[in-house]
């Protein structure tokens, strides 16, 4: 396995990525906008000093990624770290490729001064197998992730 950095020239293995993540989980009801996600990995992630991206190849293939960001508490000082994506192939579920693109995200959130890591479980896919190894790896449960799907008026 193979650990590349997000960049414009990875922008399409990223975006083939977030493809199969918001087709497979709880946001596939969300037509998939691929100017957007283009548009909010470059100013989230790749132009954003505080922003953390890693993708993790097998081969040629993007197999997962991870991306987040730091940000400062509203309320006091400090600052924390929180994804916003990790996903990986359905096939490499269980390989070494997600908690090496986690590690990597919370050695990065440490080096950046980061108080807490923060990780969401808000797919809806495998969210127990998931919780399950974000205790393993020393992460506690805070609460849930619940929603609701709203009326658009146009």
């Amino acid at each position: 396995m193979e650990y590349k950095t997000f960049a414009i020239e990875r922008l399409r293995d990223i975006l083939t990525l977030g493809i199969a993540m918001q087709q497979e989980g709880a946001y596939s009801v969300i037509p998939f906008d691929i100017e957007r996600a283009a548009q909010s990995i470059i100013h989230m992630v790749i132009n954003n000093p505080n922003g953390f991206g890693l993708l993790a190849y097998d081969g040629d293939k993007p197999v997962g990624m991870i991306a987040g960001a730091m940000a400062p508490y509203f309320f006091g000082a400090g600052e924390l770290a929180s994804d916003y994506v990790w996903y990986i192939e359905p096939e490499y579920r269980g390989s070494r490729a997600a908690i090496r693109l986690l590690k990597e995200f919370k050695s990065w959130a440490t080096d950046m001064g980061a108080s807490e890591l923060y990780m969401g479980v808000t797919t809806g896919v495998s969210a127990e197998r998931t919780g399950q190894l974000l205790q393993r790896l020393g992460f506690k449960p805070v609460g849930g992730n619940y929603k609701v799907e709203l009326d658009v008026k146009s």
